[in-house]
């Protein structure tokens, strides 16, 4: 629980000068007629109260834009040397991960992405914590920004999950005073109808919830996930394609068809040795017990 605060601020102290002055303005005015001078008095001294007060709320909030930028900027340089600390590779390439904010709201934070001693590594960049973290009171706990690497070899795979939806928005065609004046000038009351209609336009609405979901064993051998943005698809195709899904699928699919071929081959291949087994038998050219003997051979063979 946060302290509670013990007194006025400055801001407090501002707003009670210019609404103490207002009123001594206002009561001035009616008391103008009774009270002559005092009147004149008390208006003079309230508008300088309002005056004041805004002149100290402005100063105020320049202190407070001052102490912002001061907490940027020292947040930016714990961050450069907290990355130096780490060994953060600042690659070109970059996704947006979601990800638990501060009070369990998802936000979207943008990452550094890099591949090195055989995993992927993720490191958030600063911008994030720059604008939403940072205020003039207070900025973030640097040890927050957590590296993340994951070994390639633990990642099941990655693959696009929601949808793009396209839908055409249709507006206008309603009435217009103005058209219909004019086309009244022009046609009477046939150009008022026609006149009066507004023109319809069309618009392609497009509503995008895909994401990209990478699945992965972490170091206790539990299947978990992270989410990204759907531009994160198109880096993970290159950098670790043999774990897209689709991929995955269609070799599978591929495997399956060859081995059904080659078993389907070889079924075909026992199936003539025991014709010409059974021939050689019908022939007598071997006995019963050569016979039984070569067939169990082939019948193991399967």
């Amino acid at each position: 629980m946060g302290e509670v605060k013990k007194g006025l601020d400055k801001s407090d102290v501002a707003v009670i000068m210019i609404v103490g002055g207002f009123i001594g303005m206002i009561l001035s005015a009616l008391l103008v007629s009774l009270l002559g001078i005092v009147s004149i008095i008390l208006l003079i001294i309230s508008i300088l109260s309002v005056v004041i007060g805004f002149l100290e709320i402005m100063m105020e909030k320049s202190n407070d834009n001052a102490a912002h930028i001061a907490n940027i900027n020292a947040f930016q340089n714990e961050y450069n040397e907290y990355v130096e600390k780490l060994g953060i590779v600042k690659s070109g390439t970059q996704v947006t991960l979601f990800e638990l904010g501060k009070y369990d709201f998802e936000v979207e934070i943008l990452h550094y992405l890099w591949i090195a001693n055989n995993c992927i590594k993720f490191f958030p960049m600063a911008e994030y914590y720059k604008s939403n973290r940072t205020s003039s009171m207070s900025k973030p706990d640097i040890s927050e920004l957590k590296l993340k690497s994951i070994p390639i070899d633990s990642i099941l795979y990655f693959e696009e999950v929601g949808e793009l939806r396209k839908y055409t928005a249709i507006s206008g065609g309603g009435s217009s005073l103005k058209g219909a004046l004019l086309g009244y000038a022009i046609a009477d009351d046939v150009g008022a109808i026609i006149g009066s209609r507004e023109p319809i336009t069309t618009n392609v609405v497009s509503e995008d919830d895909r994401r990209v979901e990478l699945i992965y064993k972490d170091e206790n051998n539990e299947v978990t996930n992270l989410e990204f943005r759907h531009d994160a698809y198109d880096v993970f195709k290159k950098l670790i394609p043999l774990k897209e899904l689709r991929k995955i699928a269609s070799l599978n699919t591929v495997q399956g068809t060859k081995e059904t071929v080659t078993n389907g081959k070889k079924s075909k291949h026992i199936k003539e040795k025991l014709k010409q087994l059974n021939e050689l038998k019908t022939d007598g050219l071997i006995t019963e017990e050569e016979y039984s003997e070569q067939r169990k051979k082939i019948l193991e063979s399967l």
